[in-house]
């Protein structure tokens, strides 16, 4: 009992050593996001002039021998390190999660694969737990981000009718609109007063967020910057398809409401069943906590119940998203 008793204290330290340890590494991460965006707001302050084509790094293509190695683990647990604002949960919160599904998947594959077998699986489930947090924070960040695009665009088409240039109508967002749009165009705003073109400060921001509409945004620019015609017309264009794009996805929203009612239905009817079947027959289900098959099949039917859950889920996204 003893030996066990370490056992499992030395499990837990390890995987819990593990993730402070992602901790440690983001938060370094992010002290040095935070001292390259004071030193680009000194800078656009200071309004320097451009440099030379050549001197200027690539912002379109970057080669994967260029990409630091945090960079590729950032990918593995979706961390975006230049989206800090989506971060909704503080550290120490994503680090006791992600803590609590490693020792719950350790606790969990325990029971098949025996306490050190299942410890591979305990830190792959608490590096899946992070990854799901991130990307939890990550797209509740971009659906607001894609809300808003109707209003964005409608303020860019006002104030480019009413004669102001495309460097006003760009400030005008930034400061009228709220976050998280207020914000991403105030960044696009310091990226052009340095001597980036606007279409490519739209693309640099359709590669943080992956929201289609800015995509198509950056095209529209520098395609009509190099052809010329009607920036008016083109935006309003531009503007109706979006507004139709965004009606579409509530729409799909509103009809896959009905699929996430019957999921979390079927999700709560056994606790329902379960908890009055107590209530029935008192000491009916006593098995599953004093006998040890009945304990392991209970575990199994939750863990089951999880994973379709997640299952469910993803499906819904997906049918919502395509």
């Amino acid at each position: 009992m003893v030996d066990r008793d370490a056992l499992l204290a030395g499990a837990a330290a390890f995987l819990a050593l593990c993730l402070l340890g992602l901790a440690i590494w983001l938060m370094l991460r992010e002290r040095g996001r935070k001292l390259r965006a004071r030193v680009r707001d000194v800078a656009a302050k200071a309004h320097p002039a451009p440099a030379p084509v050549d001197a200027l790094p690539s912002i379109r293509v970057a080669a994967s021998s260029d990409r630091p190695i945090r960079q590729r683990l950032a990918r593995l647990f979706s961390f975006n390190p230049d989206l800090p604002e989506e971060q909704v949960l503080a550290w120490p919160v994503v680090v006791l999660l992600a803590t609590g599904i490693g020792l719950l998947g350790w606790w969990v594959a325990g029971f098949y694969l025996g306490q050190i077998a299942a410890l591979p699986l305990a830190l792959l489930s608490g590096v899946m737990g992070a990854r799901m947090i991130f990307r939890w924070q990550h797209r509740r960040y971009c659906d607001a981000l894609f809300k808003q695009v109707p209003d964005a665009l409608g303020l860019i088409l006002r104030a480019v009718r009413s004669g102001l240039p495309m460097g006003e109508a760009l400030r005008s967002v930034a400061r009228d609109m709220p976050a998280p749009t207020g914000p991403q165009f105030a960044r696009i705003v310091g990226e052009t007063s340095i001597g980036n073109s606007v279409d490519s400060a739209f693309l640099r921001l359709y590669e943080r967020t992956h929201v289609t509409e800015y995509g198509f945004l950056a095209v529209t620019l520098g395609l009509q910057a190099q052809t010329g015609g009607s920036l008016g017309e083109t935006l309003e264009n531009l503007a109706e398809i979006v507004r139709k794009r965004v009606a579409l996805a509530a729409r799909a929203r509103a009809l896959a409401s009905e699929s996430t009612a019957s999921a979390l239905i079927l999700i709560a009817l056994p606790f329902i069943c379960a908890f009055a079947m107590s209530v029935i027959r008192p000491g009916y289900l006593d098995a599953f906590w004093s006998d040890p098959t009945g304990f392991k099949m209970m575990v199994t039917g939750l863990t089951l119940m999880a994973f379709g859950a997640m299952s469910i889920r993803w499906l819904i996204r997906r049918a919502t998203e395509d």
